[in-house]
């Protein structure tokens, strides 16, 4: 059975829109690729010859820089979506098990964000782009900090949850585990039992702080 016209014409718009797809995601891949190796700021002849495709067909497909950087942010948001913490250990009973998978999970992207976020910074007082991003980027890890640590925060009143909220938050962001991995040099093993202590001296605090407000 041969297709009819319009169905040849539709196939072959499909299939040059999956290629399309394809080399927009290498480009993209080939540009974190090249962070990942130490290129703070690769040439786009760099990351055309890493995603193998021309300098020519890059541009095509991100015409500006700043296209492409918008891309890579993107997927660098994608890839370090953290889901809900699971049903089991929601619980505040199950602090201790909760805070462990969440440093386990946390400090793994943070190490794997270094050499992109050394990239940014070292652009981000010039770039709005950049800036925009990190303030979006902080707020989407506030939301996760929100969802895992629930139990504990919803014990405090809304002045003193927002601002534990902050402070956690704050806690386990980049600069901390920039500061704890550098300066002097930590290994990620170190790092991240220095921020489980900070963490859980935090979580303390907070549940010291609700217990009080409880009595009163």
């Amino acid at each position: 059975m041969t297709s009819s016209p319009e169905r040849a014409t539709e196939e072959r718009i499909d299939g040059r829109r999956q290629r399309t797809q394809i080399t927009r995601a290498n480009i993209v891949n080939a540009a974190i690729a090249l962070q990942n190796d130490g290129h703070m700021r690769p040439s786009m002849q760099q990351i055309a010859e890493r995603a193998g495709v021309s300098l020519r067909t890059a541009f095509q497909h991100f015409p500006e820089k700043h296209q492409l950087t918008h891309a890579v942010l993107d997927e660098l948001t994608r890839l370090n979506r953290v889901d809900p913490p699971p049903t089991e250990l929601a619980a505040h009973g199950a602090l201790d098990a909760r805070m462990s998978k969440f440093l386990e999970i946390r400090c793994r992207q943070l190490e794997g964000l270094t050499p992109h976020r050394r990239a940014s910074n070292s652009m981000i007082a010039t770039s709005p782009l950049l800036q925009k991003h990190r303030v979006k980027v902080r707020q989407r890890y506030r939301n996760v900090v929100e969802t895992w640590f629930e139990a504990e925060l919803n014990a405090l009143p809304d002045k003193s949850r927002r601002k534990w909220l902050v402070a956690i938050a704050t806690l386990v962001d980049w600069e901390m585990w920039q500061s704890l991995r550098t300066y002097p040099s930590r290994s990620v093993a170190e790092a991240r039992e220095v921020l489980s202590l900070l963490l859980g001296a935090a979580l303390k605090q907070m549940e010291d702080e609700a217990r009080s407000g409880t009595r009163r």
